[in-house]
């Protein structure tokens, strides 16, 4: 008869962390994918009033929608922390350590996602140049999106890299360790 051991709070807590976490991921490319055209709209509108060519954004790769890398970044986190829940939830212990690995490598993500949003109207300005105000771009483009979604996503940049950081510490208590051990 095998004896099962009751999962410890530790746990359920950095699994329910996790999921929260993989659901903070797909705010943006939902958010993204709704809003997406109207927000390129709204950005191309705002260098032709700057008297400048909307396919300056082309040209340089620089879209306001979500597509690509901005989709599938997020996208492939989100999923990658939800399976890692569900396996540190059932007890497996390769999810624990597999947490133990890829947690830190989140952490690094949300440190460089904080690092190029803080930076973007910088290199939005060295794209369009010194006669052009990139601030201004910016400001139309995020008009566009619910007043409540800058709350959440600014929330975003501050809630995972500390959820990462809670779900290593709580993997690595005595309670989770011994409840991993085989």
């Amino acid at each position: 008869m095998e004896i099962t051991k009751s999962r410890p709070r530790t746990v359920t807590l950095a699994g329910v962390l996790q999921l929260l976490f993989a659901l903070a991921f797909l705010i943006s490319p939902v958010a993204g994918l709704v809003y997406g055209a109207d927000v390129q709209a709204a950005a191309e509108a705002e260098l032709v009033r700057q008297g400048l060519s909307p396919s300056i954004l082309a040209a340089n790769d620089l879209h306001f929608d979500e597509g690509g890398y901005a989709l599938v970044v997020p996208v492939t986190t989100a999923l990658i922390g939800a399976i890692l829940a569900w396996l540190n939830l059932a007890g497996r212990r390769t999810g624990r350590n597999l947490t133990l690995i890829v947690q830190p490598l989140f952490l690094a993500l949300d440190v460089f996602i904080l690092i190029s949003q803080s930076s973007k109207a910088q290199y939005l300005q060295s794209v369009l140049g010194d006669g052009a105000n990139a601030q201004a771009v910016l400001d139309a483009s995020e008009r566009v999106y619910p007043a409540w979604l800058f709350a959440v996503s600014e929330g975003r940049l501050f809630f995972t890299p500390l959820v990462s950081l809670a779900v290593v510490i709580l993997l690595v208590l005595p309670s989770a360790r011994a409840y991993f051990r085989k």
